[in-house]
């Protein structure tokens, strides 16, 4: 049986209070819907409440005392908070109103957020009839698309709607607009239905004419003129962040975390910023107009003093790492030792799409980890349109700790936006990422519960070692696991060793469950997720650590996939230094050196990757045009300027090639170190991903740009030394024509 709640507001309408109830419940009754009627007495004066209190013995009737602000609106608020349903009527006391269409409006309101009773045919005088139907056309229709009689006394609503309307807005006649606007913004279908508008036949209208139109009016213009509101999604299941979200421009985005949206990516620039950035372009403007030299000086002056000290930073971390190298590792005779019956549950979080082609792999992998079986708890997150995944799931045989769970479709498609849901449903007390294609040492689980085990418990994140298992397939694949050799065998210990911020890889983080939920899950609007949350992690005063384990990943050998995969990359990295510098002297107030260390880690290795193609053409233009440059570009660097250039271009780049040589032998991958000497040809590779990332910052900022497994099958490419030098610098440039 159908159930809803009724809400009338009531100030000195004792004579239509007996009809008006009678014709409810006959109507209600008929149509076998159960219902309450909630009465706010405005401080009636007549015999209103005693009316209503003596017809509570015969039907289902609460009666409540206004005690808010004198008003009808403000009545319905009060009103609806005593509501037991999920859907109300509102409707006046006047019985100007039918009451024996609340059946119909009821399961029109089924497919409908609101449903507006249209007063079709109007008994009433010329004059409000003339305002009431200007009013709908010109603010209503004209300025908010709203195909309806705004201003109706008879409504059925979701009753959420009103807990998303902004109530220090609302005045005694300005509720009705606010509850359809505010519908449609959270992409609500509204609904009509025709009814015959009766005259008061007792009791004196409330409504002065002109000055309800002009409130009313005058609200309507400032809700057209108003910024877009934020509303957010309550989440669906109690104690959990399931069906938690945002709804903005009428777009519903179910994210599964709770997570404030000033904390994640959902906002590219805040207005903040976008002053701060158009201040700074302003500035470098009006200094080209008024002194060109001087301010082009500057401007490389400082541009060559973030080089040189990125470089004595690289530099000081790589000796950090070397000489006290952090990494914590566990000894095989502790794991030999270790009793399996004590173990906890172990939650791995799957998130897949389109990727039914490296399935069996994954559960292979699973399935070689030596940890208990009976102790793990296998999460495939699949997506709900990915119909070709599910398939291929459903029809194999799991193993009895592995299950599936269908992600429902909702925006944004992203990876972090699947594990928030899986985080819902972890059983784990301590929570791993696998990507699908990921090989991780049979022994990582055991080494990560002894890790766990031996740490401070303010460590609730450990990150295992990433590298490649087809670094030689071509070259790409080559420069690919150089790079991670690096980055994970020796920068991230370095700044481990430092204590500082880690971004982390986008997989094998090892969590302990608890504080991950706690910190709200990942941010499902940052395409490079797991560096944000490496960098939430510190700002909460946590840490993380690198264990000495490696999980084996595929490298991606195809230029079009690679660029696809490293934009995104980079993109989540802008995504994530805006979000942390919304407040930069808050954050360098806060935390002292380590801001600064953020802004060499993320902001400069961004900066870099889309500055440095101009430096290196100024160089080259310097060296074979000297005649028609060179005194122009020598000019622009005065004796300081010159040596920390110098020392950055000569030193900075052994350094930096160095450090490559030093990654792939700590890894053991020494037959790519004479590639290495081929690598500014990939950083060549990563500008032209950077470009592309910026491009989607600003026109597709949450778009997941998907990368493609399984392509490590393909033939290896034979060592055509021309083509295999060529292709990485000849195709960006198509690929990146289209984006021009």
């Amino acid at each position: 049986m159908d159930y809803i709640d009724i809400v009338i507001p009531v100030r000195n309408e004792e004579k239509n209070i007996w009809p008006l109830v009678s014709r409810v419940n006959l109507s209600l009754e008929k149509a076998r819907i159960d219902y309450q009627i909630i009465f706010i007495d405005d401080h009636s004066t007549d015999r209103t409440v005693e009316v209503i209190n003596s017809l509570r013995s015969v039907f289902p009737i609460q009666i409540f005392t206004k005690q808010g602000k004198q008003g009808k609106a403000y009545s319905i608020l009060e009103g609806a908070s005593y509501a037991k349903g999920q859907k109300i009527v509102m409707i006046d006391a006047d019985l100007q109103y039918p009451p024996e269409a609340i059946p119909q409006m009821l399961t029109l309101s089924k497919s409908h957020g609101v449903v507006v009773a249209n007063r079709a045919k109007k008994n009433e005088s010329i004059l409000r009839n003339f305002l009431s139907r200007g009013f709908s056309k010109i603010f209503g229709k004209f300025l908010h698309n709203l195909d309806c009689d705004v201003q109706s006394g008879l409504k059925i609503l979701n009753i959420d709607i009103l807990k998303h309307i902004d109530k220090k807005s609302i005045t005694p006649w300005t509720l009705d607009l606010s509850i359809l606007k505010t519908a449609q913004d959270l992409g609500y279908l509204i609904g009509g239905f025709n009814i015959k508008f009766d005259k008061r036949l007792s009791g004196r209208s409330k409504v002065n004419v002109l000055k309800t139109t002009w409130e009313i009016g005058l609200n309507s213009l400032l809700l057209k003129i108003k910024r877009k509101t934020l509303y957010t999604l309550e989440p669906t299941i109690k104690n959990t962040m399931i069906g938690a979200g945002l709804i903005h421009k009428q777009k519903r985005m179910t994210t599964h975390t709770t997570l404030p949206h000033y904390l994640s990516a959902f906002q590219t620039f805040t207005l903040n910023q976008k002053l701060l950035f158009f201040a700074a372009f302003l500035a470098l403007v009006n200094g080209l107009l008024l002194n060109a030299f001087i301010t082009a000086l500057i401007f490389i002056a400082l541009l060559t003093f973030i080089y040189f000290i990125d470089v004595i930073f690289n530099l000081f971390v790589i000796l950090k790492s070397l000489h006290f190298p952090p990494e914590i590792s566990i000894p095989q005779k502790e794991i030999s030792n270790l009793e399996n019956m004590g173990l906890p549950i172990y939650t791995i979080l799957c998130p897949l799409y389109r990727e039914a082609n490296v399935l069996p792999n994954f559960l292979k992998s699973i399935d070689n980890l030596n940890y208990p079986k009976d102790k793990l708890d296998v999460i495939l997150l699949l997506e709900e349109d990915d119909k070709e995944t599910i398939n291929k799931a459903s029809a194999m045989e799991m193993p009895s700790y592995v299950r599936t769970l269908i992600v429902p479709d909702s925006q944004p498609k992203t990876k972090p936006k699947a594990c928030n849901y899986g985080l819902n449903f972890a059983r784990g007390e301590y929570l791993v990422i696998y990507d699908a294609e990921d090989r991780p040492e049979p022994d990582q689980l055991l080494k990560a519960y002894l890790a766990f085990q031996k740490l401070p418990k303010e460590t609730v994140c450990l990150q295992a070692k990433l590298n490649y298992f087809n670094p030689h397939q071509n070259l790409l694949t080559r420069f690919f696991t150089a790079e991670y050799s690096l980055w994970f065998d020796i920068v991230l210990t370095g700044l481990q060793s430092i204590g500082t911020t880690i971004p982390l890889g986008g997989t094998s983080n090892h969590f302990k469950t608890q504080v991950l939920r706690d910190l709200e899950g990942w941010d499902p609007f940052n395409v490079t997720e797991d560096c944000d949350l490496g960098i939430r992690l510190f700002k909460f005063g946590l840490k993380t650590a690198v264990i000495d384990s490696i999980t084996l990943e595929e490298a991606n050998s195809n230029f079009k996939n690679w660029i696809r995969q490293r934009s995104r990359w980079i993109k989540g990295y802008m995504q994530t230094y805006l979000v942390h510098m919304r407040n930069p002297i808050g954050f360098i107030k806060n935390y002292g050196i380590h801001a600064l260390i953020f802004q060499l880690v993320i902001g400069a290795r961004i900066s870099f990757m889309l500055i440095n193609p101009f430096l290196w053409l100024t160089t080259i233009a310097y060296f074979t045009l000297y005649q028609f440059v060179g005194p122009q570009i020598e000019s622009l660097f005065p004796s300081i300027v010159f040596y920390m250039a110098a020392f950055s271009l000569m030193i900075g780049n052994f350094v930096y090639i160095y450090n490559y040589m030093i990654g792939c032998t700590k890894r053991g991958h020494y037959s790519l170190i004479k590639y290495v000497y081929l690598i500014p040809l990939y950083w060549i590779m990563a500008s032209i991903a950077s470009y592309v990332a910026i491009y989607q910052l600003i026109v597709k900022p949450h778009y997941w740009e998907k990368t493609i497994h399984g392509l490590d099958k393909i033939k290896k490419d034979q060592l055509d030394i021309p083509r295999l030098i060529l292709k990485p610098v000849l195709e960006p440039i198509r690929y990146l024509a289209k984006y021009v």
